[in-house]
């Protein structure tokens, strides 16, 4: 593990808050290049992109001690201490695509469009970010024998690397979501897709990964979620896929999947 990665002068320079610096920009960039192709104005996703930042890290903090509040109720203050990781990723998604909705909506952009445009942007800045999970040492495996384990967590011990199990995902995901595009029926598909992908994702790395193991039969809490957003969103595309008029007749970016997100 490698929390610190150098020192700037007397300043450590973390790996985990660097690794999230990067994915915006990377994935900034991506979506505003992907964006002007599509006749979005770069400048507009660029600023969604800021209020969508912050709000995802507030609102996966907010989820995250939600989840584990008796972690934080003898120590408020730590609450404010995310060094160490302790975000819940769907707390993020919700917040960034409800922030989305509204800064769309406000400035009278598409959603749907935006939405397809963000989707993949998400991936690669989930992959990047979980590569800074695997240096910090958070977001760590069960003790494992694998040849491809890992010392990626507390203690000198070998465990599955499910940061990469999640950031290798990201990338496969990715690709799909690319493949999907020139095929897809409606404006928010795409985003409606990865929702899709990645609970299922999320759904198999879980059951190498340790964290709040609060189950449901032969399942953690995180694992239901995953499976009812994946019902959801498949669900929402096979609905919306027989109904909606062909791209390009009319359709406003209101019927994605931000707008009922």
């Amino acid at each position: 593990m490698h929390p610190v990665l150098f020192n700037l002068w007397k300043y450590p320079v973390y790996s985990w808050g660097l690794s999230l610096a990067v994915a915006f920009v990377v994935g900034t960039v991506y979506a505003a290049w992907i964006g002007k192709k599509k006749g979005v104005d770069p400048d507009n996703v660029i600023d969604l992109a800021l209020f969508v930042c912050i709000a995802s890290i507030v609102g996966a903090r907010l989820l995250y001690v939600m989840l584990n509040i008796r972690s934080y109720v003898d120590y408020p203050m730590s609450v404010f201490y995310m060094r160490d990781g302790g975000l819940s990723y769907f707390g993020g998604l919700g917040a960034g695509i409800g922030v989305g909705v509204l800064y769309c909506r406000r400035q009278k952009i598409s959603i749907g469009k935006i939405a397809d445009i963000v989707a993949p942007a998400i991936t690669i800045g989930y992959a990047i970010v979980r590569v800074g999970c695997l240096l910090n040492g958070c977001c760590y495996g069960r003790i494992s024998e694998v040849p491809w384990a890992l010392a990626a967590g507390p203690g000198d011990v070998l465990r599955h690397p499910t940061q990469l199990y999640a950031a290798i995902s990201s990338v496969v995901i990715f690709f799909l979501l690319k493949a999907a595009e020139p095929k897809k029926k409606f404006e928010g598909q795409i985003l409606w897709l990865y929702v899709g992908l990645y609970s299922v994702a999320r759904f198999i790395v879980e059951f190498w990964r340790v964290g709040t193991r609060d189950y449901f039969a032969p399942f953690t809490a995180t694992q239901i979620l995953c499976v009812l957003l994946a019902v959801l969103a498949f669900g929402a595309i096979r609905v919306k896929a027989r109904t909606a008029k062909p791209i390009g007749t009319g359709m406003t970016g209101a019927e994605g999947p931000s707008a009922r997100a």
